[in-house]
């Protein structure tokens, strides 16, 4: 999975900048119509360490179908080389045996795949026991469509919403109260042992789908990085580059890799990995007073904007992401347009899925994380679930029992025949086995075969597409790597539900940064639009967040 882009104007960074997610957000909707009459939590946030939510969230059993060939360091992800000659079924019987179709709606930031006779989705939908009716979102303008949705009432079955989408609506708990059932009393405990594959979920993810002492969603686990820097190794190769190690470094490969008139520029999106880079925390530090600091106001934030600022300003930057007019980054990465950028660690793998038939040459690489000055790095930390996946209220418990039925096939690990099942389709028909055992997508796969299914619910993280040669290798080394100079959570182990008032934050402090990159404004007016966030929710914030601190004893 990938999220969109940082980089762009469109309503975008915020909620990376506050350290709440792995992904860029949209503006802070005001979910008015859910907030009438309901209960449940109010605007001023609330938070609870991960230990006093136990009694809400599910037992965990594990399920390892395999044994890792690398297992992960540190908290990275444990990768497996080779696919099994034999996949096991884990999950025996249909799980929607009143045959009722199921609605759902999920973002995708891949081309949307033909709906009707698709046999993919048949394929899968024989198996669940009913058909999944989706309806596909641009993941890229996905938050814009959720406030509307959500505000309206009218949701589907089971409806994924990403947590940087969460955290720019405000009264989403209101919301989740009024729409979303209270699945605790179906998974708590030892509940969840009628849906084994959702009880392998790690329980530090389950947490996370905790929204007014309620268990509410089903967690997509996360890999625990938010971003990592790509390059085109191909493209450096045949013009003898070298990936960078220094602010300076990437200074220069601007200037050796933009050649306007050969179509190609250097950058697409990369500002969240330069903040990074300058030393800027993922979210909130204390200063030496020990006083919370946001990461937009530190000094490292104020030098990272000047250091962006300067990559747009020296023509270094591809003219549609300049432009702000939603450009498509990974067309224009995979199509050679530009040749570094920052991505979800997801995207890497499905650029290659997208390529693996168009140009074999095709050879995206992570950049290591390194420090501007060429010292030490830090790597922002993730939380342990992105992306969640809710059941609506009101549908009746026997229909919660198929609907998180539907929820359990989808959470089957690599190494099932259900993981196989909706990541590749049918073998013959959708992929073809290749010698190494790893499956191809066939012309009819590229077609019809989507990441639509991953996003209900989620599944324990690995790294497992040996498909392509290296990618394990590769993506392994680069989180044991990552993991080792991971930024320390001031937070960790506290599930936060963040002020209704800071969501409304993201628009306009964005709208600012974007403006002093493309030089309508200057970085001075970083200044400014630090005070506004300051006076409009960041130090009501500031005061929420250090109480969370205090109350725990840290």
């Amino acid at each position: 999975m990938t999220g969109p882009a940082i980089g762009g104007p469109s309503r975008r960074t915020f909620i990376s900048l506050l350290g709440a997610g792995a992904a860029a957000a949209t503006g802070g909707a005001t979910l008015t119509s859910c907030s009438k009459g309901s209960s449940g939590s109010g605007t001023s946030g609330r938070a609870e360490t991960e230990d006093k939510l136990a009694g809400l969230l599910p037992k965990y059993t594990r399920y390892e179908p395999l044994t890792p060939d690398l297992p992960g360091e540190n908290g990275a992800s444990p990768g497996f080389t080779h696919y099994p000659s034999e996949f096991k079924r884990a999950v025996p019987d249909k799980m929607v045996p009143s045959g009722k179709a199921v609605s759902a709606m999920t973002p995708l930031w891949s081309p949307i795949p033909p709906l009707a006779g698709n046999s993919y989705f048949e394929a899968n939908d024989e198996r669940i026991g009913a058909p999944v009716k989706f309806n596909i979102l641009n993941g890229n303008d996905y938050g814009d469509k959720l406030g509307p949705i959500l505000a309206s009432g009218n949701v589907p079955e089971l409806l994924c919403i990403p947590g940087w989408n969460i955290s720019s609506l405000t009264r989403f708990g209101q919301a989740a109260d009024k729409l979303f059932e209270d699945l605790t009393p179906h998974l708590a405990g030892d509940k969840v042992s009628a849906y084994p594959m959702l009880a392998n979920l790690p329980t530090r993810a389950w947490a996370y789908g905790v929204w007014n002492s309620q268990l509410k969603a089903v967690p997509f686990p996360s890999d625990g990085f938010p971003w990592m820097m790509m390059y085109r190794k191909d493209i450096f190769d045949q013009l003898g580059a070298e990936p960078p190690k220094t602010s300076g470094d990437l200074l220069a490969l601007g200037k050796e890799l933009t050649d306007s008139k050969a179509g190609r520029w250097a950058f697409g999106s990369v500002a969240d990995e330069v903040h990074r880079a300058f030393g800027a925390p993922g979210g909130w530090r204390k200063d030496s007073n020990g006083k919370l600091v946001n990461k937009i106001e530190t000094p490292e934030f104020e030098a990272a904007v000047a250091f962006v600022r300067q990559l747009f300003q020296s023509g270094y930057v591809h003219p549609e992401v300049v432009a702000g007019t939603g450009a498509d980054e990974n067309a224009l990465f995979e199509g050679g347009k530009f040749v570094i950028r920052q991505n979800g660690l997801g995207g890497w793998r499905e650029s290659l899925q997208r390529q693996q038939s168009i140009n074999p040459k095709f050879n995206p690489q992570p950049v290591l994380p390194f420090a501007h000055d060429g010292g030490k790095p830090i790597v922002w930390p993730g939380d342990p679930a992105g992306i969640f996946t809710f059941v609506k209220k009101g549908v009746g418990p026997d229909r919660v029992k198929e609907l998180l039925g539907v929820l359990n096939y989808t959470a089957a690990p690599f190494g099932t025949e259900e993981y196989q099942l909706y990541n590749y389709g049918l073998q013959g028909k959708h992929y073809t086995k290749q010698p190494s055992g790893a499956p191809k997508l066939t012309a009819l796969g590229q077609k019809e075969v989507s990441q639509t299914y991953i996003f209900l619910g989620g599944r324990p993280v690995a790294v497992t597409e040996s498909e392509y040669p290296g990618y394990v290798q590769s993506m392994c080394a680069w989180q044991n790597a990552a993991a080792k100079v991971r930024e320390k959570n001031l937070f960790e182990g506290i599930r936060v539900e963040q002020p209704a008032r800071m969501a409304a934050l993201n628009q306009p402090f964005d709208d600012a940064l974007q403006d002093i990159y493309r030089g309508r404004k200057p970085v001075s007016y970083l200044k400014t639009a630090i005070k506004q966030w300051q006076d409009n929710g960041g130090n009501e914030g500031r005061d929420f967040y250090a109480k969370v601190l205090s109350d725990n004893g840290r």
